[in-house]
């Protein structure tokens, strides 16, 4: 059976002929963008939106695209003029204001990004990621009950968004609700092994278990996080002292070693070095 989906190649040549023939020159200049966005050449994209746009300056897609390839080159100014242009043009389109909200979060102007977000949702309450996004900027406000409740309303909407469990978690432990946050990160764990948020939520387990005090249930979920972050050196660091409070001197001395060969400027591990081979003398 033939693929149906088109490739940007495919694309570019059908524009090209489009161009050629003198037909929908605009949609054509704008699908050529699109194409170079999807390979990754970004300054050729660039060009051919501007091409478009001098075809038709209120084309609100070209707009769009260029906010896109700026946003991916980390010009996060030009990208938020583009996409304001394609708003104004096309003021309905929820999507446009979710990246928007994107670009100023980006920026750190959590405030501004809870606004566009906001509209996102409120254009299309079914954005799974629209809920999603404004949550993050909530959170990074430190309004954590607004966070939750947009957490809640992904996951109503998308029951396997393993983000959205493991952020929602974070914050039920920013709200003081640990055995929430506990009870959600085991689920994720059950449901969605395989994931790689759920490598992140045995590290947060780890958190949990050592603040409990329960030493053996931190060490055993470092363990697993030490084999899927084999590079991180607060893992290792954090391993090695739940080894020590466990009084298990000799592996609580090779995770502290790990850790400093990650980290040499880790203090706190070489103190606790100095101290085991204090032990010994």
């Amino acid at each position: 059976m033939k693929s149906m989906i088109i490739t940007p190649e495919e694309i570019i040549k059908k524009a090209q002929k489009c161009l050629k023939e003198g037909r929908n020159q605009t949609s054509a200049f704008t699908a050529m963008g699109m194409a170079y966005f999807e390979k990754g050449l970004l300054d050729k994209a660039i060009f051919f939106y501007g091409r478009a746009l001098e075809t038709n300056p209120h084309f609100a897609a070209a707009y769009a695209g260029m906010g896109m390839v700026y946003g991916k080159k980390g010009l996060v100014t030009e990208s938020i003029f583009n996409l304001k242009e394609s708003i104004k043009l096309t003021p309905s389109c929820a999507l446009l204001y979710n990246w928007l909200g994107d670009a100023y979060f980006d920026q750190g102007r959590h405030e501004e990004a809870i606004r566009e977000y906001t509209k996102a949702t409120e254009l299309d309450s079914l954005d799974s990621n629209a809920h999603n996004d404004l949550a993050d900027a909530y959170r990074m406000k430190g309004n954590f009950a607004a966070a939750l409740e947009h957490y809640q309303k992904t996951l109503k909407i998308d029951p396997g968004d393993t983000n959205a469990l493991l952020e929602m978690a974070q914050v039920l432990i920013q709200l003081n609700r640990g055995v929430e946050a506990k009870k959600l990160l085991l689920d994720m764990l059950s449901e969605f092994a395989d994931s790689d948020d759920a490598k992140t939520a045995r590290v947060v387990l780890a958190s949990l278990a050592t603040q409990d005090g329960d030493f053996t249930g931190a060490r055993e979920y470092l363990l697993q996080a030490a084999r899927d972050f084999p590079f991180n050196p607060s893992i290792q660091f954090h391993l090695g002292l739940c080894h020590l409070l466990l009084e298990e001197p000799v592996a609580a001395q090779e995770h502290l070693q790990r850790a400093l060969d990650l980290d040499p400027n880790n203090i706190r591990a070489a103190r606790l070095m100095q101290q085991l081979r204090r032990r010994k003398t």
